[in-house]
């Protein structure tokens, strides 16, 4: 079976109102994943939702670029907080707080009326670790966790990416507690030529430390099929 073809009928197996957190290292791991979901929305006729925080998907945007991939997002759905690069769809734009749980609650208040109404769907977290660089306490940490946790449940299946580095060298790491939270913990290696996805945690007993690997150019090849824009 074709690496993309595995890849998609696992994300088949995730069950809406599941959150995937998938951790990586420095590389273009986040380019390639939110391409696969981007393309396995498009193929399973679901939409697709990004959280974009501080530009991080202007710069995804810009390295598919280099890899000659040209995808504009324009089809995809996304709630922007801060930066100034608007990609895709922007549906909702959130004023970013130094204090991440009023983020939170704002990022709450402007999708409480969009994502309803779009049923099942693909929500892509870009740049959490980010919003975890703001927090200042052990108190603020928790109450952030606790709102994170609410997303639970509901039509969306959600995939947070978050930088293992970035994460590790924070006063408060969230990678302890959101592989707490995640129904789904996958790892995300780089070789030179290829991406190896370890499943560290997941409901599908049968996927429990194992791993998929995807050859780089399996994925440029899959997007540039589509007649070089995914």
């Amino acid at each position: 079976m074709d690496s993309m073809d595995e890849l998609f009928r696992i994300i088949d197996g995730v069950k809406p109102g599941e959150t995937v957190l998938i951790e990586y290292y420095p590389s273009y791991i986040p380019e390639f994943v939110t391409l696969s979901l981007v393309m396995y929305g498009r193929e399973r006729g679901l939409p697709v939702i990004i959280d974009d925080n501080f530009d991080a998907l202007h710069v995804i945007h810009k390295h598919l670029k280099l890899w000659g991939i040209e995808e504009d997002f324009r089809d995809v759905f996304v709630i922007k907080s801060d930066g100034s690069v608007d990609i895709g769809n922007v549906i909702a734009k959130i004023r970013f707080s130094a204090e991440p749980v009023v983020y939170v609650r704002r990022y709450e208040e402007a999708g409480k009326n969009v994502l309803p109404q779009l049923g099942e769907s693909i929500n892509i977290v870009l740049g959490l670790e980010k919003i975890f660089a703001f927090v200042s306490s052990v108190r603020e940490f928790y109450l952030l966790i606790t709102r994170i946790q609410r997303f639970l449940g509901g039509p969306r299946k959600a995939f947070y990416l978050v930088n293992k580095e970035t994460a590790r060298s924070m006063e408060f790491n969230p990678l302890p507690e959101m592989e707490r939270i995640a129904s789904t913990v996958v790892e995300i290696i780089p070789t030179p030529l290829s991406g190896r996805i370890v499943f560290k945690k997941t409901p599908i007993v049968s996927l429990t430390g194992t791993e998929l690997e995807i050859p780089t150019e399996v994925m440029g090849s899959a997007a540039r099929h589509k007649g070089n824009r995914v």
